[in-house]
């Protein structure tokens, strides 16, 4: 486990960068799943993600899993999950 990993798993699975964008990991998965807020904006390094255009789709598992995980912490309180 390298330290960016260590950090990320130690403070509720999210490292903020200089650049304002949260990186989030999935369990099992080496892949860099981003979000910034302040374009309101995901990526992920997986080939899913990369291509997705070619089959119609605007995330990839990897950041839809993120994006639940989040939610469900969030149970208590109003939010949406962004589409």
């Amino acid at each position: 486990m390298n330290i960016t990993d260590y950090i990320i798993k130690k403070f509720d699975g999210v490292l903020i960068d200089d650049y304002g964008w949260e990186h989030h990991k999935v369990d099992g998965k080496d892949y860099d799943i981003r979000f910034d807020r302040s374009r309101i904006e995901w990526a992920c390094d997986c080939p899913a993600f990369i291509y997705r255009h070619r089959f119609g789709k605007k995330y990839c598992k990897h950041i839809n899993e993120v994006q639940d995980r989040n939610l469900a912490q969030r149970s208590g309180r109003a939010g949406a999950r962004v589409v």
